[in-house]
């Protein structure tokens, strides 16, 4: 079975409670940074398919970590966790390239689509997670 290698980059520990627990049991290989600079060296260090990513870090914001995954080779999927702002932080993030972007407070089930989604743009990688 084909694992998918996912990084979570959150400061807030809540998020690097619940997204664990919430992946736990799909064929995942978790990663956590807790800022821009962590992410930067998890990305170099691992072949990172899916990045999960709050909208607001301690070094910075998802356009950083949106910025390093469309430099990548085999670019890397970004779903951005919203905690503040409304539709117009929605669509910005969208049409900046983010795949997902998923409101706070975040269910178990909006998480798993938006990975099965996130997914389905990596080749080879369409059944991994369905």
């Amino acid at each position: 079975m084909i694992r998918v290698e996912l990084l979570i980059v959150s400061s807030r520990v809540e998020t690097k409670r619940a997204l664990p627990q919430i992946l736990d049991g799909l064929p995942l290989n978790v990663y956590c940074a807790g800022t821009v600079e962590q992410a930067v060296d998890a990305l170099e260090k691992h072949g990172i398919n899916v990045v999960v990513s709050d909208e607001h870090l301690s070094d910075g914001t998802y356009h950083d970590i949106l910025a390093l995954t469309i430099d990548r080779l085999l670019k890397t999927q970004l779903i951005v966790l919203l905690t503040t702002g409304g539709f117009a932080e929605y669509r910005e993030a969208m049409q900046l390239g983010v795949k997902e972007v998923v409101r706070s407070p975040f269910q178990p089930t909006d998480i798993e689509l938006a990975l099965i989604r996130a997914m389905r743009n990596q080749p080879g990688m369409a059944h991994a997670v369905a």
